[in-house]
Formats: structure tokens, sequence, C-alpha cells
């Protein structure tokens, strides 16, 4: 009887006690595990994004680089504001919106009627046309400006604009974002400026692409915008370099040295879009950083990643980043001879 109950008394408490304990340290083991694995998991989900997002965006940039210059006069190719404390905008021309079919003009453009007033101010101007390729085969421009469903403009709200003078290209370009498009005005926020063109100078303005960082004052994440609309996040920086043949000698000299051909990059002069002649222009150099979307406080390597001649902010901020680099060759712009 005494054999009986002893098999019918259970466990002690002191083997409850140890199988607990053991239970305990097993889930705590699994729970560590699960915990790093979902932690890995994270980060890489976030760098692989990141990355699959600096591909498709640096495609879309070097594309509208490519082809910049495109049926406009390649002394309007490009501009850009360079600094060294923040990203850098850069303005395109705007492929897309031009019609080549039935073309006979080597560079299309909307004539300036009005005098345009050289600073960095919004101003009206009033054009011959806001529709560059009306003589070709397309009646009506590439954007519908007045919502009625058929295209009425080559120039878009929050897009672009590049203005040269054409009979004096070696002035430069003046940059800026179009505010409004009427019938025969385009109203445009200039960000750069060239000197007041002397009365009687064919003044021209074409539509462009414009890029830039947005860092929206370190809340949320920074996104790129391509005439003003986001296209991507987590981008918190955009650096380009000019290479310029100044002196037509067939290559582009002084690399990283003050007054050299290569106005943005590190060591160079800052560019200025009313200090170059863009048909000397021969490359462009386009660097972009994307960040992941949230901070890893574990890593020690989250510093911000300095290209051309950006000057980086210190310590570590434990983002991940990843960097790309593209040099572009511009194949509407350098040999093409005079604009007419």
């Amino acid at each position: 009887m005494d054999r009986t109950l002893r098999r019918r008394a259970g466990f002690s408490l002191i083997e409850l006690t140890i199988a607990v304990a053991i239970l305990a340290i097993v889930v705590v083991a699994v729970m560590q595990s699960f915990m790093v694995q979902n932690k890995a998991y994270t980060v890489t989900d976030q760098v692989v994004e990141a990355q699959q997002s600096l591909r498709a965006i640096a495609w879309l940039l070097e594309r509208d680089a490519r082809m910049t210059g495109f049926l406009v006069p390649e002394a309007a190719a490009v501009c850009a504001i360079d600094a060294s404390n923040q990203p850098d905008t850069v303005w395109f021309t705007d492929a897309d919106a031009l019609d080549p079919n039935g073309q006979s003009r080597p560079a299309l453009g909307a004539e300036v009627t009005n005098q345009y007033v050289g600073n960095t101010t919004l101003q009206t101007l009033a054009v011959d046309d806001v529709v560059l390729d009306r003589t070709g085969a397309g009646a009506g421009g590439f954007y519908d400006t007045d919502g009625d469903n058929i295209g009425d403009a080559d120039f878009i709200e929050d897009g672009g604009a590049i203005l040269v003078d054409l009979d004096d290209p070696a002035r430069g370009v003046a940059c800026g974002v179009v505010v409004a498009v009427t019938a025969n005005t385009v109203r445009v926020d200039f960000r750069t400026a060239i000197a007041t063109p002397p009365d009687g100078d064919r003044v021209i303005l074409v539509p462009a692409h414009v890029y830039e960082v947005a860092l929206n004052a370190g809340v949320g994440e920074p996104q790129l915008l391509r005439n003003g609309r986001a296209i991507a996040s987590g981008v918190e920086d955009l650096q380009v370099a000019l290479f310029f043949d100044r002196d037509r000698d067939g290559q582009v000299d002084d690399e990283g040295l003050p007054n050299s051909e290569r106005p943005g990059e590190d060591g160079a002069d800052l560019y200025e879009s009313d200090e170059n002649d863009n048909r000397d222009l021969r490359e462009i150099r386009i660097n972009l950083v994307t960040r992941t979307r949230q901070e890893d406080v574990e890593t020690d390597e989250g510093q911000f990643q300095t290209q051309e001649n950006r000057v980086a902010p210190a310590g570590n901020d434990g983002y991940r980043r990843r960097v790309h680099t593209s040099t572009v060759k511009l194949r509407n712009v350098g040999y093409r001879g005079t604009a007419t």
C-alpha cells in the first residue's frame, strides 16, 4: 500500500522548480534567437529596399541626363545649384515633351518676347508659344495645363525651366521652377540668374525636369523630388559634378583643383550656372545616397557618406546607407555647331 501511494504522489516541489527553470531557459533562448533573426530580417529588408530604390531613381536620372539637350539649344542643356552643406539641385531639359517627327529646326525653344530681369525672382515671361514643337507632327502640347484632357503646353507647373541668351550663350543659363502656364506666358520662380541680356538678343526658355532632395526639416524620411513630386523616399543626398572642356583641347583638365574644368567635385570650384557655357559640357557625374527607413542603434558604421564637395555632418546616426555614382556622356551636347 505504501508503494502504491508513493506512485500516486506526483512531482515534488524541487522537481517542479527544476522543470520550470529549464523551461524558462529554453523560452528565453528561443525568444532571443527570434529577436536576433527578426532584427536581421528587418535590417536586410530595409537595406534591400534602399538599394532597389537607388537603382530605379539612378536609372531615371541617367536617362534624363543622357537625353538632355534633345531638340533644344545645347547651351540650355543643364543647370544646377551646387551646395557643399546640403543636396544639389539639377535641371535636365525635358525630352519627353518634344516630338522629333517633322522637325527641321536644330534648336527648339519658346522665345521670350518681354524683358527677362537678371535676378532670382518670380517672373512672368511672355513667350511666342508654350508649345515648342508645334511645327512638327503634333499640333498640341505634351502637358494638359487646364484640365480639359487635351495637351496644350510643353511646360508643366512644378516642372523646371532653363533660360539662355542664344546670342551670347557664354553668359550661362538661368533656371527655376514653373509656377503657372497660360497660352503665351510662363511664370517662373528663378533659382539662378544670368545678367540681363541686351535689348534685341534672342532669349529662349526651354522646359526641364528638376531634381531636388526634400529633407523635410529632419522629420520623416528625406525624399527625392522630380518636378515637385516625390519619386523615392530615403534619398538624403544628390551631388553632381560637371565636366567641361573650356579650352576646347579635346579633354577635361585639372581634376580636383580650383579653376578646374570639373566644377562641383571635391576640391574644385562650385558650379555656377552663369559662369559656364554648356556648349563645352562633356559629361556629368551623378551621386545618390539612400538610407534605411529606420536607424540601427547597434551599428557603429551609420555615418553620412560624403560625395563630391559635400561636407558631412559628424557622428554616427545608426542609418545604413547605399551610394550610387554614375558618369553620363551627354549625347546631345558638345559637337552640334551653332544653333539657329
